[in-house]
């Protein structure tokens, strides 16, 4: 019944990262209202504030990717009509820290604690008809990814028969590029929702 629910869960969550494509071929102008914001904590591993660019871009990319699936095309220039215009409201890519300490005394690292990064790209967005003299909505979209902790057994144990008894805890980080890669999600994000609300209106 547990696991049941865990899938039910998970297909739910996924399912609000799957846009729905349009039922007619429309184009939209992308407007920025402010500049990308780096949330930044001490002694971070993954983001940089002199990145901010690029994370932006990575956005815009996602953003223009992930509309050509759904019957949406971008259009660059502000003088050319568009039949929707969204506006970025905000933009932000934090970094944060968090603990978490082993609760497994049968493991030699009980009570061991792990400083663990958590990234996140989030964004705040509105839709406009192509004059803007309609609101249509505005929401958000977020991405995000954790450094872990885990016990599972990787590749090495099975070739080399150790952790059987899963107390081996290991230290699992990210990609050095994670923002850039939580940036473009989020965009796609961004489209897969206003995509499915625009098909409700």
């Amino acid at each position: 019944m547990k696991h049941s629910a865990i899938i039910i869960l998970l297909l739910f969550l996924n399912s609000c990262y799957i846009g729905k494509p349009l039922k007619e071929p429309a184009t939209m102008l992308v407007k920025f209202a402010t500049e990308t914001k780096v949330n930044a904590c001490i002694n971070c591993k993954y983001i940089s504030e002199t990145k901010w660019n690029d994370y932006k871009q990575a956005f815009i990319n996602g953003i223009k990717s992930e509309s050509s699936f759904y019957n949406l095309t971008i259009v660059e220039d502000e003088k050319q009509s568009a039949d929707f215009v969204l506006t970025i409201s905000s933009f932000t890519v934090s970094e944060s820290s968090s603990s978490e300490t082993v609760n497994d005394v049968n493991s030699k690292f009980n009570g061991q604690t792990f400083q663990l990064s958590n990234c996140s790209a989030d964004a705040t967005f509105k839709l406009y008809n192509g004059n803007q003299s309609k609101l249509l909505g505005e929401w958000s979209s977020n991405a995000f990814k954790d450094e872990k902790i885990s016990n599972n057994r990787n590749f090495g144990d099975f070739v080399f028969g150790t952790n059987k008894d899963n107390s081996e805890y290991r230290y699992k980080g990210l990609d050095d590029n994670i923002f850039t890669a939580l940036s473009e999600k989020c965009g796609k994000h961004v489209i897969a929702k206003l995509t499915r609300k625009i098909n409700k209106k």
